[in-house]
This record gives C-alpha cells, structure tokens and sequence, in this order.
C-alpha cells in the first residue's frame, strides 16, 4: 500500500532551472531603472524567496503602488526572455509517471502568464490537479489550503509529500504537518542530485 496520495511540486529550480537566472533579471532590471536601491535588492531578493514577486517589492520600494506597478513591468520582461528557461530533461516523463498514481498539485513564484504557457510548451500542464501562482494568491499557506479543499480530503496534508527548494517551502510544510523532500540547495548547483532526489518512489 503506497504511503502518500498527493505530491506538491515547486515550479522554479523544482522542475526548472530558472531561480537564478529569474533573480539576475531582476536585479539588472533596477541596476538600469533604481540604481540607488539596486544593492538593497540584490540583499532582499537573495534572502526573501519565501515571498511573492510582489511582496519583495514592497518591502524594497516602500510603497504599495509603485511595487505593484513595477511587479507587472518585470513579469513582462521575464515574459519575453522565457526561452531562456528550460525544464531538466527528465521532467516530462517523470511528471507524466507519477500521474499515474498519484494526484499533483503545483505552487509556484512565477507569474501566472509565464507559469502556465511553460508548463504548456512542455506538454505537463494536463497532469496537474491545480496549479496557483503567486501573482494571483500571494500566499503559499492559501495554496496548500485550496490544495487540501480541493482533494476534499480531511487527511490531505498527512497524506501528501511536498517537494520544494527553498527554506520557506520547508517552514510550510513543517507547520502543516507535510512530509517534505528537499531537492536542490542553490549554493551547491547540482543537477545530479536533484534528479537523484526526483527519483522519488523511494520516497512514497
């Protein structure tokens, strides 16, 4: 008798090779508009990635409106350099797997337009039971309870596996009770290790 129901993947430096690329964007993008506050992103942006796009900017601008503005603005550009993220190699076919026995759930930083044309490109999009991003719901503690609504399961959390990237991910997953696999610490950039790890039936 398998262990786990449901499976919560992460989308960035999860099943693609794009947080880092994504950050240095970003951080170019005020080195040419904020000069001024570009050091003070480039700090926040490294220790906040339990936030939303929007949420970092407010806190480095100081200012709702203006953080909201240049939240649209930036997700456009990452809109048009996209080709420049790829999925690991394994990804499809892994996804396409795991659906068989189990239902899977996405949550993910990026915007809701670039989030779902990729996972649509990559012909993955279908196997997902829901995916939420973060320009639509800002939280990821409101994703993982429309994840358990949706499931209509009182034992969702108990019965899912959560497999993430960042340290947030695991502060959620913690406080919910979610057993949780690590897949990827940035300052090792090991893709070996990270398939290793998505090998997950040992895990289930």
């Amino acid at each position: 008798m398998q262990k786990y129901k449901y499976i919560i993947f992460d989308l960035d430096w999860t099943l693609i090779n794009s947080t880092h690329k994504i950050i240095d964007i970003i951080e170019d993008y005020f080195l040419d508009n904020y000069p001024d506050l570009y050091d003070t992103s480039r700090y926040y942006l490294e220790n906040s990635q339990g936030q939303s796009l929007q949420e970092q900017l407010e806190n480095i601008f100081q200012d709702k409106v203006l953080a909201e503005r240049e939240t649209k603005k930036i997700y456009k550009l990452l809109w048009t350099l996209r080709d420049k993220v790829r999925f690991f190699p394994w990804i499809q076919e892994k996804i396409k797997e795991l659906n068989k026995n189990y239902k899977l759930f996405l949550t993910t930083w990026s915007s809701t337009k670039f989030a779902k044309q990729t996972l649509k490109d990559w012909e993955i999009k279908k196997y997902f039971e829901k995916i939420l991003w973060s320009d639509e719901i800002l939280k990821w503690k409101e994703h993982l309870e429309i994840f358990k609504e949706i499931s209509g399961e009182n034992d969702f959390y108990k019965n899912s596996i959560y497999i993430w990237d960042w340290e947030m991910d695991k502060i959620f997953a913690i406080e919910q009770n979610i057993d949780f696999v690590r897949v990827w610490l940035r300052w090792e950039e090991n893709e070996k290790r990270i398939k290793s790890i998505l090998e997950i039936d040992k895990y289930l």
